[in-house]
């Protein structure tokens, strides 16, 4: 929303609004008290959907070879946090861009930088599946899916 309201902004000026950008306007304000409704579930939620994206990791094959230790398992729920926060900011203001620019271009170059193929927001995915109704798994999906594509360069 942020981004199209700059958007709106940038192509208004100097003239009025034209009927396409209201159109976009208009449906992303009919969605508003869903995306509203879940944002709250999640924070309500956030740490089920945490400790169920920490232990799916933990117990996965990824860490067979060598267990996460206390820090690991800190750091790694520290970044979920971050990471399921951003996401459901994103959501609620259904704004991909936003997303990207202030927290997965940093996060991959972090990532990157330190040669990991980070997977944590597949496990953020599954828990919000989990732990979330249908109608408000469906709305957090494409951002999950972004974040997961970016992180893991897939």
């Amino acid at each position: 929303m942020i981004t199209l309201l700059e958007n709106v902004l940038k192509n208004a000026d100097g003239n009025y609004v034209d009927a396409k950008d209201f159109q976009l306007l208009d449906k992303t304000l009919s969605t508003w008290q869903a995306r509203k409704l879940a944002y709250s579930a999640i924070e309500r939620k956030e740490s089920e959907i945490i400790s169920h994206a920490v232990t799916a990791m933990r117990n996965g094959d990824r860490f067979e070879a060598r267990p996460m230790d206390t820090l690991g398992v800190d750091r790694c729920q520290r970044d979920m946090t971050l990471g399921l926060r951003c996401l459901a900011l994103a959501m609620l203001f259904e704004d991909a861009e936003m997303l990207k620019d202030r927290v997965l271009y940093w996060q991959q170059n972090i990532f990157l930088a330190m040669q990991l193929n980070y997977q944590g927001y597949k496990f953020l995915g599954e828990a919000i599946k989990a732990r979330l109704p249908e109608n408000q798994v469906e709305l957090m999906t494409p951002y999950v899916q972004m974040a997961h594509e970016m992180m893991s360069g897939k």
